[in-house]
């Protein structure tokens, strides 16, 4: 049986915007795919590692059961980005620019009834002092790995939930996006908790480091606990 598969990026530029493989036993998965293209396009190998599959417009996971009629996508990760899935959300970190549309794409599902997109902007006037720009930092093996402790902390509280938390690193300048979450439920007021429970707990766990660059100065901030400057050793 063929199971034709959507790519995105430098996949697509490489073998094109479909591609089809074959497959012959009765039940097929998510992993069977993988492990088919890996061995059928050698070109791309390397770049099935820091890619996802999505089945029927949502994240699949590797056990998930497809069809030839399927439609099947093969999200790629850009460079400088890092990304980690758990069952029940997708969280990246990245140098790029956020895509709202992206990130919000990750969590619909057809079964819920209501989805919530939640941007966090860099804002130009803090307490009366004009801020230029801002600029992140992160410990990214632990911000990631924290990040998705956001999302088994929803997965449990609120089962049928989904999310997608995308925080961006390096300079942000006004009115840009530093953080993007997007949420999916059956009904809205889950989708307003679990937003909520989303930001409130990123800004208390994950090991992200604000620098708010103002026109005469700046300084480093840490969690809402109080500031810490990734540079000093001490």
């Amino acid at each position: 049986m063929q199971y034709r598969i959507q790519l995105s990026a430098g996949m697509a530029e490489q073998l094109g915007d479909v591609i089809t493989v074959e497959l012959s036993q009765e039940t097929v998965t998510i992993a069977d795919l993988r492990t088919k293209l890996k061995e059928q396009y050698l070109e791309v190998a390397s770049q099935l590692q820091g890619s996802f599959f999505t089945h029927h417009q949502r994240l699949a996971s590797p056990n998930e059961l497809v069809l030839p009629s399927d439609p099947i996508a093969l999200l790629q990760s850009g460079p400088g980005m890092e990304t980690v899935v758990s069952t029940c959300g997708f969280f990246v970190i990245t140098y790029d620019p956020i895509n709202t549309d992206e990130v919000t794409s990750k969590v619909l599902d057809p079964s819920h009834g209501a989805s919530l997109t939640f941007h966090g902007t860099t804002r130009e006037y803090t307490q009366g002092q004009r801020t230029v720009l801002l600029e992140y930092e992160a410990y990214v093996p632990m911000a990631i790995n924290t990040m998705k402790q956001i999302g088994d902390e929803i997965a449990e509280r609120w089962p049928s939930s989904r999310i997608a938390i995308t925080h961006r690193l390096g300079t942000v300048r006004i009115g840009e996006a530093s953080v993007v979450i997007a949420v999916s439920a059956a009904h809205r007021d889950t989708c307003y908790e679990t937003s909520r429970h989303a930001i409130e707990r990123l800004k208390q766990i994950v090991p992200i480091w604000k620098k708010e660059v103002w026109e005469d100065g700046s300084e480093w901030k840490g969690h809402q606990l109080g500031g810490w400057n990734p540079h000093n050793t001490q």
